[in-house]
């Protein structure tokens, strides 16, 4: 395997991309060089050894040892991680075969935000919640902060919709001795095509789709062509989901976007009732991009948490737990007052 490392050619710092300045940066004798500019200065070689005998929390994920070739010490990593940072000399380390031939990327979204903006928004998310355990914040302890690069899939496709729907118009009305309802009963029909680019598909087995979805949406403008200059000091991902895996989540989701937007267009029906839908896909084309996102692992009477933001547009997502003590300050007040207006008002007219 080929390890490209990014060191400064000034002083054999490691060199980062910056995400504030768009540059890669060494921040030992601030040397700044643009990433389609910059070449890794240094290369080596290492074997990818399995590393069976380890223990490790990655499940039935294999897991390798690769060698540093700054310092020669060892890097465990999983098999699809592709850039990583030896934890003995922190060298930047990017191994180029996942991220050539059939794992390269055609595009890239550059991180935007720091881990220090990460910690910031974490703090925010966590004390804007009112239903946490008071000691939640004071006590959770964050086990790790780390921004990934993280393989998508984006589907272009033509979506052909048809639709017939019966709905009803009711109308009523009265006189001195009766009351009338007169129901008119219509057929209604849809069809049309919709055309959509770029829906993103997670293609990581590690990151939970629904999680990826929460982040969204990516300003994908701000693509560029990939350079693996970008990954230094970030870790990455190698797709290990195929886009023919991925693709039915695609399809299902720009699917039922247009099913939602035809329906959106019929207006004016008292009820409205579908009868026979169909949508069929044309124009299917894919591309590979690597989206940037920070992963937040805490921990919390011994149960784990997992939070992540964007890290392009800063939107932050996780799971909390819930307490019922707080939930009753909130909301017990309220009832009572609800009540007590309710009753006030059941007093007045009855």
């Amino acid at each position: 395997m080929a390890l490209h490392e990014y060191e400064c050619p000034a002083c054999g710092g490691a060199m980062e991309f910056n995400p504030k300045t768009q540059k890669i940066k060494c921040p030992y004798c601030d040397s700044e060089f643009d990433v389609k500019d910059y070449v890794a200065n240094h290369s080596a070689s290492s074997d990818n050894v399995s590393a069976e005998n380890y223990e490790t929390a990655q499940g039935d994920q294999p897991m390798f040892i690769y060698s540093c070739g700054s310092c020669g010490g060892e890097i465990l990593a999983t098999e699809s991680l592709g850039s990583m940072k030896c934890p003995f000399c922190s060298n930047n380390i990017v191994v180029s075969e996942k991220f050539n031939g059939k794992f390269a990327p055609d595009y890239i979204i550059p991180f935007t935000k720091t881990k220090d903006d990460a910690m910031q928004a974490y703090k925010s998310y966590v004390k804007s919640k009112r239903l946490l355990p008071k000691v939640f914040f004071d006590e959770n302890h964050i086990d790790e902060i780390k921004g990934v690069y993280v393989p998508f899939w984006l589907y272009d496709s033509t979506q052909h919709y048809s639709g017939t729907f019966a709905g009803t118009k009711i109308r009523t009305w009265r006189d001195s001795n009766y009351n009338y309802t007169e129901t008119s009963h219509y057929h209604i029909e849809r069809s049309g095509y919709e055309s959509f680019e770029k829906v993103p598909v997670d293609g990581s087995k590690e990151m939970p789709d629904d999680l990826m979805e929460s982040i969204e949406p990516f300003d994908q403008k701000a693509m560029v062509p990939f350079n693996m200059g970008y990954l230094a000091g970030f870790l990455a991902n190698k797709y290990n989901v195929t886009s023919q895996e991925s693709r039915d989540r695609a399809i299902k989701r720009m699917s039922t976007s247009a099913i939602t937007d035809f329906k959106s267009t019929i207006h004016g029906y008292n009820t409205l009732r579908p009868t026979a839908e169909s949508c069929t896909t044309s124009d299917e084309k894919v591309k590979y991009a690597l989206y940037p996102v920070y992963v937040l692992n805490t921990t919390w009477k011994e149960i784990n948490y997992l939070f992540a933001m964007n890290g392009q547009t800063g939107k932050f997502v996780g799971n909390l737990p819930f307490s019922a003590v707080q939930a009753s300050k909130y909301y017990f007040p309220i009832a009572g007052i609800t009540a007590v207006i309710a009753f006030a008002v059941l007093t007045l007219f009855f």
